[in-house]
């Protein structure tokens, strides 16, 4: 693992002071208004009925969601006639053995493939995100082939695999010009009603990387689909290697005075940009490491080395009853968790000078407990993506965050196979939403063609972590315990 440069490693941890089981439900930020067209349709409802209520049976229950049964995915017809596949509180919404795209003709489309600029077997989705009525998937180009990076689908199905539409259009996916979108692996809705698109620059990842345009963040207006603004990132912010892959939106009480943070995994950095200064800072720590002991990876009979840093980040809720955020943030290889007051990071002068501002969350996951994305909802609990495990976790941020604290909502070894990313809605019930893809096999294997490959998922949050540890109604008291042995290692 990677070595504290001071203080104890094994911190006893609770909850960051402003979080307390007394606390209050967070108040959330009003949601603007943003019309939605009137070809699509806004009112997202269940199709299946509510989990059972809240009972006697829930530490049962609890029990049972570790364990290792992986129970087969139950199917039932959807309103349009499209066959719901459910994982346990999660159903799939759209599935795929093969992405394809929604190209102005077919005569086009042939056009493409006989150019090999569409090259089916190469497009893989990698990111999600959902707001209003629509749900956007990034498709980073991590081999040649790749037609658009990014996409947009209604968030109610009409067919459970379609065409992909370009997004905002294909003009934006000219291969001519770094004024166009290159290659994108995440984007984020604000709750000001505009999609942040961090734009990697980098094509041909597994083959031969090359950084043919500068990241850059572009930001597009969710009413009309215009871009509102765009900041490129300075030259010494892309180091060799860099891969910025992914970013997360700090909005508080206005639209203006907004901060990104933007994970470049492969060279360890967080860089921070201010919308109200128009200017962007690298932040760097010994916590954005991967960890060695992490490094190894196994899904299903796959074994592979990925040597990942900063990854996946998570922010507390906002809260109008505090001044401060808490940022949540793991490298892809590593078994812990790890946070830094955004206060720190958005000071850019003053954010090295702090000591022991960035630290370690309690107790490690333990073995195989990799993290791909992970998200908080407005009550304080933590999703996140247990990617070698084919689940989903869970955690509630007003308890110990140990082992016997971290739940399960999903699991299933063909519906959850390398869950990549996670993703919470603004609705007034909130959606988790989950975007499983496979990627290790379609790194180094090869997908089968012949099989659903792709998959995205949802569950409202209160259905998922119901009966859980995570469960806000799930109370307990007990302290963070300190592991000094060697139990505690993964």
């Amino acid at each position: 693992m990677v070595a504290a440069n001071s203080g104890n490693w094994f911190q006893s941890w609770g909850p960051p002071s402003f979080i307390t089981d007394q606390q209050p439900i967070y108040s959330p930020l009003p949601l603007r208004n943003v019309s939605s067209p009137s070809n699509y349709d806004f009112n997202y409802q269940p199709l299946v009925q509510s989990s059972p209520a809240y009972g006697p049976n829930s530490l049962l229950t609890y029990m049972l969601a570790l364990s290792v049964a992986k129970p087969k995915p139950r199917y039932y017809t959807g309103s349009e006639g499209i066959r719901i596949e459910t994982t346990g509180p999660f159903k799939t919404w759209y599935y795929w053995k093969t992405l394809d795209f929604a190209y102005p003709t077919e005569e086009d489309r042939q056009i493409a493939i006989l150019k090999e600029e569409f090259i089916p077997k190469n497009n893989l989705p990698l990111g999600v995100e959902v707001f209003k009525h629509r749900i956007f998937v990034s498709m980073p180009k991590w081999k040649p082939g790749v037609p658009a990076t990014l996409a947009v689908i209604p968030r109610i199905p009409r067919e459970s695999s379609p065409n992909l539409v370009p997004y905002p259009n294909w003009d934006w996916h000219r291969t001519d010009t770094c004024e166009s979108i290159t290659s994108v692996f995440r984007v984020a809705a604000d709750t000001c009603g505009r999609l942040w698109v961090l734009d990697s620059g980098l094509i041909n990842v597994t083959i031969k990387p090359k950084q043919i345009c500068p990241p850059k963040i572009l930001v597009f207006d969710l009413k009309t689909d215009e871009l509102l603004f765009k900041h490129v990132l300075p030259d010494e912010f892309i180091k060799e290697d860099s891969l910025y892959s992914n970013i997360i939106v700090d909005v508080r009480h206005d639209c203006e005075n907004v901060h990104a943070y933007l994970a470049d995994v492969w060279r360890f950095g967080i860089v921070v940009f201010s919308l109200a200064r128009m200017k962007s800072w690298r932040i760097t720590d010994h916590l954005f490491f991967p960890e060695p002991l992490a490094a190894a990876y196994k899904v299903h009979n796959l074994n592979f080395e990925w040597t990942d840093g900063i990854f996946g980040m998570a922010l507390s809720p906002y809260s109008r009853y505090e001044t401060d955020r808490i940022l949540y943030f793991h490298p892809m290889s590593s078994f812990r968790e790890f946070y830094v007051k955004t206060s720190v990071i958005c000071n850019e002068t003053g954010w090295s000078e702090i000591k022991n501002a960035f630290r370690v969350m309690g107790q490690s996951r333990g073995k195989s407990g990799h993290v791909s994305a992970s998200r908080i909802d407005r009550n304080g609990i933590m999703f996140y993506n247990l990617v070698t495990r084919d689940s989903v976790g869970c955690w509630d941020s007003r308890k110990p965050y140990k082992r016997s604290n971290l739940g399960l909502v999903a699991q299933d070894e063909e519906t959850l196979v390398f869950p990549n990313d996670l993703k919470i809605d603004q609705e007034k019930r909130q959606s988790v939403w989950v975007l499983s893809n496979k990627l290790p096999f379609y790194l180094y294997e090869g997908l089968d063609h012949d099989k659903i490959n792709f998959r995205v998922l949802s569950a409202y949050v209160d259905e998922a972590v119901k009966n859980t540890i995570c469960d806000p109604k799930i109370t307990g008291y007990d302290t963070f315990v300190d592991y000094q042995g060697e139990d505690d290692c993964y």
